[in-house]
């Protein structure tokens, strides 16, 4: 089984260079069209069940690069 513990997400501002790259062509309607097909085949191929849980009580952790200053 792979480690997820340490799995990041990057959120940038909307007016940023970076949120500008959309990585994938298409409108925003195709980019999360895709995201959604892409999340149900990752979880029917893991075989496991679709997890139940809300967005309120979803197992995250949010950091800042400041957390991790100096572990890189």
């Amino acid at each position: 089984m792979v480690d997820r513990s340490h799995m990041t997400a990057r959120v940038v501002p909307l007016s940023s260079d970076e949120a500008s790259d959309p990585r994938m062509l298409g409108s925003v309607e195709d980019r999360l069209r895709a995201v959604a097909e892409l999340t149900a085949e990752a979880w029917r191929l893991s075989g496991r069940p679709l997890p139940n849980y809300t967005r309120a009580t979803m197992p995250i952790v949010c950091s800042t690069l400041a957390d991790h200053a100096g572990s890189v």
